[in-house]
């Protein structure tokens, strides 16, 4: 099945997405200040979920931190995102598969002999 791209107005977490999308460290601030002005201003204390909706889209976020306190993001994956901050659908190749191992069956009934 073929992954469907939206079309429309950016959500706020593909908006941060767009901020991230040089693949640098970006500081929290940073991001703030992309919403500067704007009606989504107010709702920026939700940082972190919005980094969790980015990272179900397919973002993988590196959290870069000091102690507790979070100093930065970095987007490691940009080249699969498009400049609208939405997921291009790049498909990763899959690994090759595990052949299944039968091992034969240990009778329980008699005790194993161990050897030395």
């Amino acid at each position: 099945m073929k992954q469907m791209v939206r079309k429309g107005k950016p959500n706020r977490h593909e908006k941060v997405l767009q901020c991230l999308l040089s693949g640098k460290p970006v500081s929290p601030q940073e991001i703030a200040d992309c919403f500067k002005g704007t009606d989504q201003e107010k709702v920026m204390y939700r940082l972190s979920t919005n980094i969790y909706n980015c990272r179900l889209d397919g973002a993988v976020i590196k959290v870069i931190k000091s102690g507790r306190a979070v100093t930065g993001y970095q987007l490691v994956n940009p080249d699969q995102f498009d400049q609208n901050g939405r997921f291009k659908g790049t498909v990763t190749p899959s690994a090759t598969p595990i052949k299944s191992v039968v091992t034969k069956a240990v009778d329980q009934s008699q005790p194993a002999e161990l050897s030395s």
